[in-house]
């Protein structure tokens, strides 16, 4: 697997090998953070070589992933020694009402990705608190790609993330460009990105 030199297969093979062992402890890995990106969006630019999965890790899948061979950083941190997998479960709980989708892999095996809404949210809400240019070409293109169905469903969840300001932001901003107005800059994204945090906050009366 480690040898595999596709990112985004190996990516989902490791996920899909975890899952294997984990599963009969009641655990299933989901694929999260920057190689979610990657695997939604297949741009270069966003290939990242840290496997971000959500899940429980007890000491008994600990022990399973000593015997993978993955040597463990700190609490949320493997690595396999000699290649480029890097393994991290930042957190055990998905989002209330997140949506998980299953790969079939071309071994037969089946790894769980957070679904191309989800992780648009998740890269709005990064934008959003920090105004970062990398964060905002992420969601362009996710949004750009969305089908009308998950429109309808980014649309209904972004209220429950507190990201309906700047989700509109974004699709206004990717309108502009797509007929033909400027870039938006740094110091632009910055200020869109500080608008729509404080409409937010007092939104909701914080």
């Amino acid at each position: 697997m480690a040898k595999i030199t596709d990112a985004a297969e190996r990516t989902l093979e490791v996920v899909a090998i975890i899952e294997s062992v984990a599963a009969p402890m009641g655990i299933h890995p989901v694929l999260v953070g920057g190689m979610a990106v990657y695997f939604w969006t297949e741009n270069e630019a966003f290939l990242s070589h840290d496997i971000d999965v959500i899940m429980e890790v007890p000491d008994s899948l600990a022990r399973t992933f000593a015997e993978l061979g993955f040597a463990r950083g700190d609490a949320r941190h493997w690595e396999l020694p000699g290649s480029n997998v890097f393994l991290e479960a930042p957190s055990a709980d998905l989002d209330q009402g997140a949506v998980v989708v299953e790969v079939e892999l071309s071994s037969g095996r089946q790894a769980r990705v957070l679904s191309r809404v989800d992780v648009l949210i998740d890269r709005l809400d990064e934008f959003q608190a920090t105004g970062h240019e990398v964060a905002a070409q992420q969601v362009f293109q996710l949004l750009s790609e969305v089908t009308e169905d998950e429109r309808h469903e980014l649309g209904k969840r972004a209220s429950d993330r507190r990201v309906t300001a700047i989700l509109k932001r974004m699709q206004a901003l990717l309108e502009r460009v797509a007929t033909g107005g400027e870039t938006p800059d740094s110091g632009e994204l910055h200020e869109i990105a500080r608008a729509a945090l404080n409409a937010e906050y007092h939104s909701h009366g914080l």
